[in-house]
């Protein structure tokens, strides 16, 4: 979990942030609110990833609650392409991590 994390936070969120800023800046197709909202879930997963060693529920409920951010951004036209496929990429290397906390659990034994 904590190399997808680190992953996240070392080469996707900075390519996503300058994408969403290119494009308010180029376009105008990206909100100030959009890029405030991106910003909060960039904090959320950084902070994911600080106390994920020590509190892995914790660390993915934060997770949810960036992506839950992430999905809230809806540019008025779509992203291009290369932009959209970098977004995506980011939003399901979070899935992902939720997907390992779900199987990496222990679960007790049902009589």
């Amino acid at each position: 979990m904590l190399d997808i994390l680190w992953r996240i936070i070392d080469l996707q969120l900075p390519l996503v942030k300058s994408d969403m800023e290119s494009f308010l800046v180029k376009d105008g197709e990206i909100t100030e609110d959009d890029l405030k909202t991106f910003n909060e879930a960039s904090e959320l997963i950084k902070k994911a990833y600080n106390i994920a060693e020590n509190d892995l529920n914790s660390s993915k409920n934060l997770l949810k609650e960036a992506l839950s951010k992430l999905d809230a951004i809806k540019p008025k036209k779509p992203f291009p392409p290369e932009m959209r496929i970098r977004f995506d990429e980011l939003k399901s290397s979070i899935h992902e991590i939720l997907g390992e906390n779900k199987v990496s659990q222990p679960t007790s034994p049902k009589s």
